[in-house]
């Protein structure tokens, strides 16, 4: 299954929705995206839509820290929207919830809403 990163423009927003898995093998492409569109223009929110994401490994949980990380120094915003329970699940355990503006507190998994 190929990995495939969307974009779209909405004001000062970039949306990037990301298709397939996200893991070792395809974590560089979402970096090197985030990393380019930061390097042209540095938007006020990037924001990365995960609605497609059928999985996601300790790489892929990487490169989106590193995408956050990245985007904060250059002034921008990064935000993850429409995360499935198993992606919250894996960021709740990591303890990196919290990072990208969802409840970071003792509340299990299986509480945690859905959408943001």
């Amino acid at each position: 299954m190929d990995f495939v990163i969307t974009r779209s423009y909405q004001g000062t927003t970039v949306r990037l929705a990301l298709h397939g898995e996200l893991d070792l093998a395809t974590a560089g492409e979402v970096r090197d995206a985030v990393t380019a569109l930061l390097a042209r223009s540095a938007p006020e929110r990037i924001v990365l839509d995960l609605t497609c994401v059928s999985f996601i490994d300790s790489t892929g949980i990487g490169s989106l820290v590193a995408c956050h990380q990245a985007a904060g120094v250059s002034g921008s915003r990064l935000e993850l929207e429409n995360i499935s329970s198993f992606t919250r699940r894996q960021l709740w355990a990591t303890g990196l919830l919290g990072l990208f503006g969802f409840p970071a507190d003792d509340t299990t998994p299986s509480d945690l809403p859905v959408g943001r």
